[in-house]
């Protein structure tokens, strides 16, 4: 078991400002940073904030020495998903290598939508097809093919909702469905990216509340140079991984990202004997959060951002 107020510690000092789970007993709470409307009245241990986003992703288990020649079949594939109703964002996240992850998943495609029906409309059309062998014998035959060589097993899906969005309104919009990126297969692309996350396995009744704390937190992250956007993800179905929720967001480099983590250091935990001390706190959750951090590559933006 960890020590009281370690994991208060945890959750706030990678990815979640200082503010973010402080119960303000006895002072006057923060204005939230998002609208209260978004956040349901109902008790906390059942109300839930709003999904506003849709993220479809799919994790790779890519085969060491394979990694450029698996960026490189991205890169070159055809496909029109910028173009298309619904469309936010889009990158493969390759992740940085960091010592004590659990699993060798090393990419994960991940696609922002703007409702499930946007994406399920995108799923069953035939811009799905295009970008998946072009639905063609030859093409998916050939996309089976490069699937064995490059990864091992088959990817795995993991769907979530978007909520309590935060984005910065990119410089330019995207002109195509698909960037023309120049990949050679040898070499690895360069990150245009930085993505962290910070995965929660919160305990059944507990996710009103625990959306409800991160509503009503005040967010800095627009302040800082370099930020793109921020969601809450909360998982759409189970997986073994057993992960509920995620933190999201989204920088132009490891730099900026870094610069605001060292800006929103957490202040230490109140006494554990207290209601509503790190201990209570802490009882929502099943295991320590778990952060994953990665670069992101091929990345293709809507003009409304995030």
């Amino acid at each position: 078991m960890a020590p009281p107020g370690v994991w208060h510690t945890l959750a706030f000092a990678l990815l979640a400002p200082a503010e973010a789970f402080t119960l303000h007993v006895g002072r006057t709470a923060p204005s939230p940073a998002y609208p209260l409307s978004m956040v349901a009245t109902e008790p906390a241990s059942s109300s839930v904030a709003v999904a506003e986003r849709y993220v479809a992703t799919n994790r790779f288990r890519v085969k060491q020495g394979r990694e450029a020649a698996f960026e490189k079949r991205w890169a070159d594939r055809k496909s029109r998903l910028g173009l298309l109703d619904g469309f936010r964002f889009f990158c493969m996240m390759r992740r940085c290598e960091r010592e004590g992850y659990e699993d060798d998943i090393n990419y994960v495609s991940c696609t922002v939508w703007e409702t499930a029906d946007a994406f399920n409309a995108w799923k069953s059309g035939d811009a799905f097809k295009e970008a998946h062998g072009g639905g063609t014998v030859g093409g998916i035959a050939s996309m089976l093919i490069a699937t064995a060589m490059n990864t091992k097993g088959k990817p795995k899906a993991a769907m979530w909702e978007g909520t309590l969005p935060v984005s910065i309104v990119p410089e330019a919009a995207p002109s195509a469905g698909w960037r023309e990126v120049v990949a050679d297969g040898e070499s690895t692309l360069p990150g245009e990216c930085y993505i962290a996350m910070n995965r929660f396995s919160v305990k059944q009744g507990h996710e009103g509340e625990f959306e409800q704390r991160f509503a009503t937190r005040e967010s800095t992250l627009k302040e800082f140079d370099g930020f793109k956007g921020f969601l809450l993800l909360r998982r759409d179905g189970k997986d073994p991984d057993g992960f509920t929720h995620s933190t999201f967001s989204v920088w132009k480099d490891e730099a900026s990202f870094n610069k605001w983590k060292n800006a929103e250091k957490p202040k230490p935990p109140a006494s554990t004997g207290d209601a509503g001390g790190p201990s209570n706190r802490n009882n929502i959750f099943e295991r320590p959060p778990v952060p994953v951090f990665y670069e992101g590559i091929l990345t293709l933006e809507s003009a409304k951002g995030i």
